[in-house]
């Protein structure tokens, strides 16, 4: 019978006492679905047994008084989903190699649930967890690790993350950190000057708010920058000093000012710009006609003006242009393209044929474009640039 059961439900079951590692629990050896939460297990250690139950899909074993290391032998469990091993504050700890062995080995998991405050080891200097729907609030201690390369926390709603106010004891080694959509509400703080090695930084969707802090603009080997989504505040013109930049994304906050005030002349690497949903004004300036590179521009509602450049549609890189909802104005005529696939300039005050667009993906169409303010979109069109 044993070998049949494959979901065990204890949850709040009034258990009690210690729990043994020759519990007959452990005979399940089908056992998809386990959960113990919410027992007295009287400071029972969690038991190495546990990692013997190769086919669990889910394991709660939150609020039942295990206390002490958690083993290894979790990591062992390389078909689960769900893990949830909340406790009490201090009752239960990783060793740190064990929590790099259960990040590393634990593939399939989707769901991770921890309230302990995790010790990690001095070494670590990877930590991804994205979308694990962790929740909670981060331990600052994370930011403090002095070896800690990579940080990846992105697609967690839940978490709240307070950034430290002072310098981080991973300032000097950290390369990347990548914080989409948690809970980060308020200013970015100045310690973000700090993090000299910095090289790819996304915190969109973080509910960031007010003004970019000078020391900011300190950080000259940023190559990739996503502020999207956000409430950020300021002149477009502070982010000529990215010299390095090849990714930038400022979507959807209030950056204002003029884009000729850009270092287009400096950002020969850079890939893809979207300023899209802000308050920029003026034309389109003339020194994006040297952008080699560019393979995306994002531009569309701000409130830009003058003539659409006809060189822009000749830009050797360049396969998605969004330009609609802005104020430009004249004549838009035919053009070859050996590299646009996804044009939009709905929205404006342009002249020109309107007709059926024959924009296809693919490169060396004869392409037409479309205008004025009754043209839709392409079919398919995606104005995204989170990757």
């Amino acid at each position: 019978m044993t070998g049949q059961v494959i979901q065990l439900g204890l949850s709040r079951s009034q258990l009690r006492g210690e729990f043994h590692s020759n519990s007959s629990l452990f005979k399940l050896s089908n056992l998809k679905r386990l959960d113990l939460s919410e027992n007295d297990f009287s400071g029972s250690l969690i038991s190495p047994k546990f990692g013997e139950l190769s086919s669990l899909t889910h394991l709660d074993l939150s609020y039942s008084s295990f206390t002490g290391i958690i083993r290894a032998e979790i990591s062992h469990l390389f078909k689960l989903h769900v893990l949830s091993i909340e406790s009490d504050p201090y009752d239960l700890r990783f060793k740190p190699q064990n929590f790099e062995l259960l990040l590393k080995n634990l593939t399939q998991l989707r769901d991770l649930h921890l309230t302990i405050p995790l010790k990690f080891s001095s070494y670590l200097t990877n930590l991804g967890l994205s979308d694990t729907q962790i929740y909670g609030i981060l331990p600052e201690g994370v930011f403090h690790l002095s070896s800690l390369e990579s940080l990846d926390l992105s697609g967690n709603p839940q978490l709240t993350v307070r950034f430290p106010t002072t310098k981080w004891n991973s300032s000097a080694s950290l390369m990347k950190l990548y914080l989409r959509g948690v809970n980060a509400t308020g200013r970015i703080p100045e310690s973000f000057g700090h993090l000299t090695s910095l090289r790819r930084l996304r915190i969109a969707s973080c509910n960031l708010s007010g003004s970019i802090p000078k020391p900011l603009w300190n950080l000259t080997n940023i190559e990739v920058l996503d502020l999207g989504n956000n409430q950020l505040e300021g002149p477009i013109s502070d982010f000529f000093k990215f010299g390095k930049i090849r990714w930038l994304s400022l979507r959807n906050n209030n950056f204002n000012g003029q884009l000729e005030f850009l270092s287009f002349n400096r950002w020969t690497q850079l890939g893809l710009l979207d300023c899209s949903v802000n308050s920029l004004i003026g034309p389109i300036p003339s020194n994006v006609g040297g952008m080699q590179n560019l393979y995306s521009l994002f531009l569309s509602s701000n409130h830009l003006n003058g003539t659409i450049p006809s060189w822009i549609f000749s830009l050797p890189s360049l396969g998605i242009l969004d330009l609609s909802d802005n104020h430009f104005s004249g004549n838009i005529k035919e053009f070859y393209s050996e590299s646009l696939y996804r044009v939009a300039l709905k929205q404006n005050q342009l002249q020109g044929p309107c007709q059926a667009p024959s924009l296809y993906p693919g490169r060396g169409r004869h392409s037409k474009t479309i205008a004025g303010p009754q043209a839709n979109p392409w079919p398919g069109f995606r104005n995204s640039t989170e990757t």
